[in-house]
């Protein structure tokens, strides 16, 4: 890693049976072990509550003690609320061993796989309308008691993954008074690609529906056939994405003006009525909360948000000089690498340039793009 340089713990929320997964991606160290347990009690916060919450540590990157005795406290405070917790991490592994000698295996017991913490133990989770009027009331609650505008919109997000069965990835998109669009928060990296993609060419459904004149919502089921978008619907479907349905979140009044878009992503044909009817709910419940927040926290958010991409971009523009003086590549070829890289491991972009960067290694990390199979 490079010097001092500190990796954002992701965490991922979707459903498998009636267990909530938190996919985790990052280093679970120093001050992010405090940062990550706020994230994981906005995102388990959501409704209904899950029978099993499921941590799968597999891409966490580092992992220390406190690390550990933070997901242990996790663990206990599920158990509070008799829901079962358990840890998807080999079991032979240093960070395998940690968990099981920090925490124990009757509070979080480690797992090799998902499949294995939930197979033949949990109920289908219900997937009708049924109940949804009580638990969007407790969502509501949970909103107004919310501390910050971040937590909301985290929390929102969280929701709508569990709230609508088919939901992959989930994405917020703010659209501020300047008509700039930004993404405070998403479900997993792969959103941030597809939105901004959506900006820079100035064209997708989250565009669409978050200016002022746009529609309510926007649905496309197979988006390789579709030619309304076609930078967004290949970069799409190059991640396994086949399906997108964006829904309008309304302006706060006047003088904000703020605007923005519910952001669902799916596989191909994966889009329900039943899916649609959920996300215009959720939808009205973020443009509520949206609309009781503070014009200066949300400019905030924003510079955060903008500090982050253009770090982002001077240190995948270093990697590529490293790649391009080192190996002969062209600035092209360059990113097309690391962008394959990125795919092929799975892990962000960014911080496969990061790496780079710091590493420097003597003789480059990286094949060139021709000498690669296939």
């Amino acid at each position: 890693m490079a010097g001092n340089t500190s990796y954002e713990v992701r965490v991922r929320p979707e459903r498998v049976e009636a267990a909530l997964v938190l996919r985790l991606t990052g280093l679970l160290l120093g001050a992010e072990v405090e940062r990550t347990a706020v994230k994981l009690a906005d995102v388990t916060g959501v409704l209904p509550p899950p029978r099993c919450v499921v941590l799968d540590l597999r891409d966490v990157d580092g992992l220390s003690a406190a690390g550990a005795r933070m997901l242990g406290e996790f663990a206990r405070r599920n158990a509070k609320q008799d829901i079962r917790s358990a840890a998807v991490l080999g079991r032979g592994t240093a960070a395998g061993r940690l968990v099981a000698s920090t925490v124990g295996p009757d509070l979080l017991p480690v797992h090799d796989t998902v499949d294995a913490v939930v197979r033949g133990h949990l109920p289908e989770s219900p997937k009708s309308m049924e109940g949804l009027d009580d638990q969007l009331a407790a969502l509501t609650r949970m909103l107004l008691d919310a501390s910050t505008l971040e937590q909301v919109l985290r929390q929102v997000a969280a929701a709508t993954t569990v709230l609508i069965p088919h939901a992959e990835v989930v994405s917020v998109t703010l659209r501020d008074p300047a008509g700039r669009f930004f993404t405070p928060v998403e479900t997993d990296g792969v959103a941030t690609e597809l939105d901004r993609t959506q900006y820079e060419t100035g064209t997708g459904p989250c565009v669409d529906v978050a200016r002022p004149d746009g529609p309510g919502y926007v649905v496309e089921q197979d988006l390789a056939t579709t030619s309304a978008w076609p930078q967004f619907a290949e970069a799409a479907t190059r991640n396994g994405l086949g399906s997108v349905l964006s829904t309008t979140l309304q302006p706060s009044p006047e003088p904000v003006a703020l605007g923005g878009a519910l952001n669902i992503y799916s596989h191909r044909d994966g889009i329900t009525g039943d899916d649609r009817h959920r996300a215009l709910l959720l939808a009205t419940h973020a443009s509520l909360a949206i609309a009781r927040s503070q014009v200066a926290e949300l400019a905030a958010i924003e510079a955060a948000h903008l500090r982050t991409a253009v770090e982002a971009r001077d240190v995948i523009g270093q990697a590529k000089g490293i790649l391009m003086a080192r190996q002969g590549l062209t600035a092209d070829e360059a990113f097309d690498l690391l962008r394959r890289t990125s795919q092929d491991v799975n892990v962000k972009l960014a911080d496969i340039a990061a790496a780079l960067v710091g590493h420097c290694g003597e003789h480059g990390e990286l094949s060139r793009p021709d000498s690669r199979r296939g």
